[in-house]
């Protein structure tokens, strides 16, 4: 009994270090995302407070994989504590996320997505002012002999400064 115990607890090691061993292979073999990461202060154009700062930190990726490009940027949000469960932005802001070929000049873009859903995490900041939103993720088949890169807008309509939307713009990932 001795003997048949301890080959089942060998044969279990066996395959435990055998299916971690299969596991980070396959991770290390998955293309990552290249990443830049950038940040704006911006005040509250609609409020008259001293304190009404927005920090914007994103984060805009690009990668190649099977063949085809995938963009996407996260923004991580610090807003002003006071400003928690207040509506802070109009409906219509947004993200926008692009893919973009690399070319000498001016990069056009090739592919775009808009995220939904900025607003609202705009408008419903945690208890410190902060929040994070994610962009969809755009998927771009390239053209042969190119490189790409995502580059990130936030689109923001200010609640009570009555000018709409305003872009701000933040660095492009590195290219792919």
């Amino acid at each position: 009994m001795r003997i048949a115990r301890t080959l089942t607890v060998g044969a279990a090691v066996t395959a435990l270090v055998v299916g971690a061993t299969a596991l980070s292979t396959g991770a290390a073999s998955a293309a990552s995302y290249r990443c830049t990461t950038s940040s704006k202060t911006i005040d509250h154009p609609g409020s008259t407070a001293t304190w009404d700062d927005f920090d914007f930190k994103v984060t805009t990726c690009a990668k190649r994989e099977g063949g085809y490009i995938y963009t996407k940027f996260t923004v991580n949000v610090d807003g002003p504590p006071g400003f928690s469960g207040f509506n802070v932005v109009n409906h219509g802001t947004r993200g926008l996320i692009q893919t973009k070929k690399s070319v000498s000049g001016t990069d056009p873009v090739v592919k775009y997505a808009y995220g939904p859903g900025l607003a609202s995490k705009m408008n419903s900041l945690n208890g410190y002012g902060n929040t994070s939103y994610t962009s969809p993720t755009v998927k771009h088949k390239p053209a042969s002999g190119y490189r790409y890169l995502g580059d990130s807008v936030l689109q923001i309509d200010w609640k009570d400064d009555g000018k709409g939307l305003k872009s701000y713009s933040f660095s492009a990932s590195p290219t792919v």
